[in-house]
């Protein structure tokens, strides 16, 4: 048997990731104004929910935040290389992963993002050794749904897809389009 798990809000709780990185990114770089606080972290996490190029997020915080150029650049740089420090997996996610393993279950993550920003996050939450194949729509230049995304996977996994089942929160994005056939 295979298992296809998309990765944010599936196994990782982005929102709470968010929320962590947004606080460490306000305390940080000393951003003025405490009564602004909490919307700079919630205009930061509603931001990051939608999906948008990031050099978009950290211009509108920018504006709204009067954030000098130069270290709304500096903060986005910071969020691409340190961000996967604050990923925050939901309870349980490692235990059942392992549990799958254990059981003899192919398992792969098939993921929408940049390669290196998901392949990051997937190794600090510890998922990395049990995935038996990782594909991310940056490393393929494909966004789920696309059908290519599910079948690379499952060439990866051997190509058995009539035991194969995927794990995801978003029927938009995580529901094939067409029959998968060898």
């Amino acid at each position: 048997m295979n298992l296809l798990f998309d990765l944010d809000d599936t196994l990782h709780d982005k929102k709470a990731s968010l929320y962590g990185y947004a606080l460490s990114l306000w305390e940080s770089n000393s951003l003025q104004i405490e009564s602004e606080r909490n919307d700079f972290i919630d205009v930061f996490v509603n931001e990051n929910l939608i999906i948008q190029p990031k050099i978009e997020v950290f211009d509108k915080l920018r504006v709204q935040f009067h954030i000098p150029s130069k270290l709304a650049s500096q903060m986005l740089n910071d969020f691409d290389g340190t961000f996967h420090e604050f990923s925050v997996a939901f309870p349980d996610s490692l235990s059942v992963l392992h549990f799958l393993k254990n059981k003899g279950v192919k398992i792969a993550c098939v993921t929408n993002g940049r390669d290196f920003f998901q392949r990051n996050k997937i190794s600090a939450l510890g998922f990395e050794p049990y995935f038996d194949a990782i594909v991310t729509s940056g490393g393929l230049g494909v966004k789920k749904p696309n059908p290519h995304i599910f079948l690379e996977s499952l060439r990866l996994l051997g190509f058995v897809h009539d035991t194969t089942c995927f794990c995801g929160d978003s029927l938009r994005a995580e529901t094939i389009p067409i029959p998968l056939t060898n």
